[in-house]
């Protein structure tokens, strides 16, 4: 009995040696990343603006996250920021090294002490009404074309909205721009169309808020407007900063990303809106 027992022992020992895993004693994780470095430097003249930079070594991948600013977020390794509002905000780069051992992040904040100045000029004058203190209201053009989405910033080949294709709960609204505390109104008579929920018409109070107008910083030069994020001219999905792309004394035509519900702004998806005086 004792031998037996003895020879299942050796066996179980057997068993258990093979099953032991291999140890690799040359590999090794690489080493975390260092967290990168960047700076900041204000614009000459021009407390509102300021030029970011990556320092980093060796980056693969980066993202700033521009909360507050304009643009919002970047990729490049030099860009320009504006803060159009006094405030404090917070500038975050996440670099991705090559290696792919890690994505570190470093941040920094920068007090802006007044708001970015505006004064009258022709393009104001045209969007508010020669800048007097009745203000001007823009509505959805009834033509073809009111509304054009596609992926990409001069591809709108997804739709085209044709003549009188609107609902009129957006037929009815007017956006509002007043020259005299820079003020947005979305006037919409209590509802908008929600494009989240099968596009039913829904309550909605947008209230009075601010706006601004940045001359030359969207794509290609165009000057654009800037509206809270929680606020929308058109579309409620798209995205609260605009390219104007014309404007004339009786048409607003503006470009914006689509977005999402919580505001941000998508991967794919453009807008073109045309806007006649109301």
């Amino acid at each position: 009995m004792y031998r037996y027992l003895f020879i299942i022992i050796i066996i179980a020992g057997f068993v258990i040696a093979g099953c032991a895993p291999e140890r690799n004693d040359e590999f090794s994780l690489p080493p975390t990343p260092e967290d990168p470095a960047f700076s900041v430097e204000m614009v000459q003249g021009d407390s509102n603006r300021f030029v970011i930079r990556d320092l980093s070594e060796g980056s693969f991948q980066r993202f700033w996250n521009l909360p507050g600013g304009t643009p919002k977020t970047s990729m490049k390794s030099l860009d320009t920021v504006l803060y159009a509002k006094k405030g404090e905000f917070e500038i975050t780069l996440y670099v991705s090294k090559s290696n792919g051992s890690g994505t570190p992040s470093s941040s920094t904040k920068v007090i802006i002490v007044k708001d970015a100045p505006q004064s009258c000029n022709p393009k104001l004058a045209l969007l508010t009404g020669d800048c007097g203190p009745g203000g001007k209201c823009w509505t959805f053009s009834r033509a073809p074309g009111a509304v054009k989405v596609g992926p990409t910033y001069d591809d709108f080949s997804w739709y085209t909205s044709p003549a009188d294709g609107l609902q009129a709960a957006q037929y009815d609204d007017g956006y509002c721009f007043t020259f005299e505390n820079l003020v947005f109104q979305n006037k919409n008579n209590g509802a908008s169309v929600d494009p989240w929920d099968g596009y039913k018409v829904i309550p909605y109070d947008p209230g009075v808020v601010d706006f601004i107008f940045l001359a030359g910083t969207g794509i290609g030069g165009r000057d654009q407007l800037l509206i809270p994020d929680d606020q929308f001219m058109g579309v409620w999905d798209s995205d609260n900063l605009l390219d104007i792309v014309s404007l004339t004394e009786t048409e607003l035509i503006v470009r914006a990303r689509q977005r999402d519900p919580n505001g941000v702004p998508l991967a794919q998806g453009w807008f073109e809106q045309v806007f006649v005086v109301q």
